[in-house]
């Protein structure tokens, strides 16, 4: 009887273990796709900068 139950435990460990690296996987791709976003995002803004300094530094001459 002893057996059985370790065999349930054992189970029970290795379904807990399965769900935490599907978990796991699942967080890591969250964590990648806000870090790809963060990342664009903040490549728009130095775009943007860039573009209004470069404007400014044309129309410096017109005024």
């Amino acid at each position: 009887m002893s057996h059985k139950r370790n065999d349930g435990q054992r189970a029970v460990e290795r379904t807990a273990k399965t769900i935490k690296d599907g978990a796991d996987t699942a967080f890591d791709s969250v964590q990648n796709a806000v870090e790809a976003t963060e990342s664009a995002a903040m490549n728009a803004v130095d775009k943007t900068a860039d573009a209004l300094n470069k404007q400014i530094e044309r129309n410096k001459d017109r005024f």
